[in-house]
């Protein structure tokens, strides 16, 4: 009965040791060849941030068929990546039943910069994918991929140069910084008087350069390399916000007048309406810059409000300093958006605003000197 037993474990045994030496099988989708076999306007190429807009490669290919019915509908998809680097791709482009792609200067360029610094050729490689309508069957899709060489450019320099000539022939250079890097918008404050000027990107060289657009309104920029560049004209004095915003789209500039305040960016909120109470110059109280880069006058805060409680918006440090009042005594900000700039107490009287509802607002000034409001709105 033992050997019995033992020659039936030996059974099992070698069974199970064969099953193991067996390969497992997996179920996997038909691949099929390229049909698209998709080409390159260029081999090699160098970025240029003058023509930004224009394109810069074009690919084509063939079209793609579906495999399980001539009726199926097929679109593409496409990407970039590093040649040496498949793990960076850009995300997909649909471009539906189209046989072409164009990508511009810029749009390369953006890609570009995640990958290498500007002035680098890096070889890239643009994957295109076939994608078959069919209601019934998923199939594979095909791919194809070409390869070319790009040197891209350097989109945002850390600063830009405003280079002025005063009407009275005093040549004068500002610059402009970026509150945030990587965002192509710059500003610089200073005291103007009537001047012509255009920016350059950098201190000791004329170009690059942006100057005023050809044909364009007062504000438009245009990328200069080389030639004459047409200045932008300020009429006014005093001190002014210049904005630059370099990004497609807008390549505009700007010159603003903003409402300087004593400390740049202190600013806070006081009274028995809202939550802060009596108390100046809170942390709790402070409001904050919530416009964009291109925006940065735009003050707000969000909290509790008390309805028939009092309110006034101080700059300084403490009682004896600037405050925002209200237009009117017992002004309700809910209905009456009326601002004037800051003033000391004594120069208008102690006018505060005084809410007529309770809850959870956002108060928000609108700094522009030349359009100054405020909004009273519930806080999300």
């Amino acid at each position: 009965m033992k050997k019995y037993i033992w020659t039936f474990s030996a059974l099992c045994m070698g069974l199970l040791l064969g099953s193991c030496n067996k390969d497992p099988e997996y179920f996997s989708l038909e691949t099929y060849p390229d049909e698209m076999h998709i080409k390159s306007s260029v081999e090699e190429i160098v970025l240029n941030k003058g023509i930004a807009d224009q394109a810069a490669v074009t690919f084509t290919w063939d079209a793609a068929s579906s495999p399980l019915s001539a009726t199926d509908e097929v679109t593409y998809k496409m990407c970039l990546y590093p040649s040496t680097q498949k793990d960076s791709k850009s995300d997909y482009i649909d471009l539906g039943t189209n046989l072409t792609y164009s990508i511009t200067h810029d749009e390369l360029n953006t890609m570009l910069s995640k990958w290498t610094l500007p002035g680098q050729a890096l070889k890239v490689t643009a994957q295109l994918l076939s994608v078959v309508h069919n209601e019934q069957h998923y199939v594979k899709p095909e791919v194809s991929t070409v390869e070319f060489t790009v040197t891209g450019y350097e989109k945002y320099p850390p600063y830009i140069y405003m280079h002025m000539t005063t009407d009275g022939g005093q040549k004068v250079s500002q610059r402009l910084e970026q509150r945030q890097l990587g965002t192509g918008i710059y500003e610089a404050t200073l005291d103007m008087s009537p001047c012509n000027f255009h920016f350059a990107t950098t201190i000791d060289a004329d170009y690059p350069a942006y100057g005023m657009a050809d044909g364009g309104d007062a504000e438009q920029m245009e990328y200069f390399t080389d030639g004459t560049i047409r200045d932008f004209r300020f009429d006014g004095i005093g001190k002014r916000t210049v904005i630059v915003d370099t990004n497609t789209g807008f390549n505009d500039c700007r010159v603003l007048d903003i409402v300087q305040l004593p400390t740049p960016g202190q600013i806070w909120i006081c009274g028995n309406g809202c939550s802060v109470g009596w108390n100046t110059n809170t942390t709790n109280g402070r409001l904050e810059m919530v416009g964009t880069a291109r925006e940065p006058y735009y003050y707000a805060w969000t909290g509790d409000f008390i309805a028939g409680g009092e309110l006034k918006i101080g700059v300084g440090g403490g009682w004896g300093d600037p405050f925002f009042f209200a237009p009117e005594m017992n002004a309700d900000p809910l209905t009456d958006h009326r601002l004037s700039t800051f003033r000391y107490q004594d120069n208008g009287g102690d006018v505060k605003w005084v809410p007529s509802v309770s809850g959870r607002y956002t108060f928000t000034l609108c700094l522009l000197a030349t359009d100054m409001w405020t909004k009273f709105e519930p806080a999300n």
